[in-house]
């Protein structure tokens, strides 16, 4: 009892680029050639690292290591920055191509295959708007993935009103003086640089400016741990304490983060959907052959109505949430969410993209657990992983609640009465 793998080839309606193609191929071929071999072997040698934490709470070293060389492979392999612009060394793929590309990667689960791929902690296309010194000192060095950056928003007490953060930077001659304190930022503990969004003096209530700097800059130190459901000690603080900032520190515009902020929120809901897939797909591979191979009371579990029920149910969540994002991504990448200004259909299919999508994929983990038993339960399965991640996923980058509100309000400014929903 199993799909056959052509489910997952690109939907004919709706195929790649030639170059997003090209970029699945290799993607495949490294996959099987060098992540997965590297997977194994890590494994052989570490076991189950699920919670291989240092003292205090943070990665092991070893952890790192392999997160550093999965990311290193990649990027000489050319895969590591599909998301970045071509201008700036990367992939230059549009949404629906990236899609394709992450759900292969993650349809082999969390086994750490996932970090060929810029994820939070990697290049992202925010840094086109880097002024040159900056793009020069650290572009070249987190598209080969020596390094990583965290994006520091949250802020203790802030949750969703990222708009209204306590710390800020005053003007000092041609720079900034940055101080305040950032709470719930992934990378914390580990990355070399920090994206940080903070209002500055002068500028208009809600404005926000961007900066970019080295984790080592005088008056930046690293706070604690904190450690979330995840478990896996990438979560920290990052205390600012009257930093200099000059103008190469600057990314964008002064008080123009918030149009930042917005790009940056539109990049992590379009990324989620093949992630959503490619996990929720092996989900359900796992649970099918799970559930034929497992004997209770002479039989296999699949022929029992409630496994069967569950095993149905995951299909459909995974059919909708592939379906509806193929279908939204291929109009997202014709018309260029990155760049343009965005309307309230697109606001609106975004946000449904990252609920609808992170919702059914919370669903289908939860029911592989299930199938699964008291194995399902164990660390060295992998499956619970994937259940703490699609949990964690419906609060990072923006609530189910924040999206469904925005999604609502598009609903109340739309003069379109019969609501299309972009979809034909």
């Amino acid at each position: 009892m199993r799909f056959h793998d052509s489910a997952l080839e690109p939907s004919p309606g709706y195929p790649p680029s030639q170059r997003g193609a090209e970029a699945l191929a290799r993607a495949r071929v490294f996959l099987r050639d060098t992540a997965l071999p590297l997977c194994a072997a890590y494994a052989a040698e570490h076991g189950d690292t699920t919670f291989a934490l240092e003292p205090d709470g943070r990665p092991s070293p070893f952890v790192l290591d392999f997160k550093r060389r999965m990311q290193m492979a990649s990027a000489e392999a050319g895969l590591y920055a599909l998301n970045m612009p071509v201008a700036d060394g990367g992939g230059g793929l549009g949404p629906l191509d990236l899609f394709y590309v992450h759900e292969e990667v993650f349809r082999h689960g969390l086994l750490g295959q996932q970090w060929l791929l810029a994820w939070t902690e990697g290049p992202t296309p925010l840094l086109s708007f880097c002024s040159a010194e900056a793009r020069r000192r650290w572009l070249p060095d987190l598209l080969a993935g020596r390094i990583n950056i965290a994006s520091a928003i949250t802020e203790r007490g802030g949750g969703s009103d990222v708009t209204s953060p306590v710390t800020r930077a005053v003007r000092d001659g041609d720079g900034w003086v940055l101080s305040g304190h950032k709470y719930l930022i992934t990378g914390a503990p580990v990355v070399e640089l920090v994206l940080v969004r903070v209002p500055v003096e002068g500028g208009t209530p809600g404005s926000l400016t961007c900066f970019v700097l080295p984790i080592d800059h005088p008056g930046v130190t690293r706070g604690p741990v904190v450690q979330t459901l995840l478990a896996d000690g990438f979560t920290g603080q990052l205390a600012f304490d009257g930093a200099r900032l000059g103008p190469e520190h600057l990314i964008g515009q002064e008080h123009g983060g918030v149009e930042l902020l917005r790009f940056g929120r539109n990049w992590i809901r379009l990324r989620r959907a093949g992630m959503c897939s490619g996990l929720a797909r092996h989900c359900l591979d796992r649970s099918l052959a799970y559930a034929q191979e497992r004997h209770s009371f002479g039989r296999p579990i699949a022929e029992y109505g409630d496994v069967g029920a569950m095993l149905v149910d995951s299909y459909q969540d995974w059919m909708a949430l592939r379906s509806l994002s193929i279908e939204l991504l291929a109009r997202f990448q014709r018309e260029d969410v990155y760049d343009a200004p965005i309307g309230n259909a697109t606001r609106r299919d975004l946000a449904m993209l990252k609920t609808f999508n992170e919702d059914a994929l919370y669903r289908v983990a939860d029911r592989a657990v299930q199938v699964h038993g008291g194995r399902g339960l164990l660390t060295e399965a992998g499956l619970e992983k994937i259940f703490r991640v699609a949990r964690n996923l419906r609060i990072a980058g923006g609530t189910r609640e924040t999206q469904r509100a925005a999604m609502l309000a598009t609903f109340a400014e739309d003069e379109d009465a019969t609501f299309d929903f972009g979809l034909a």
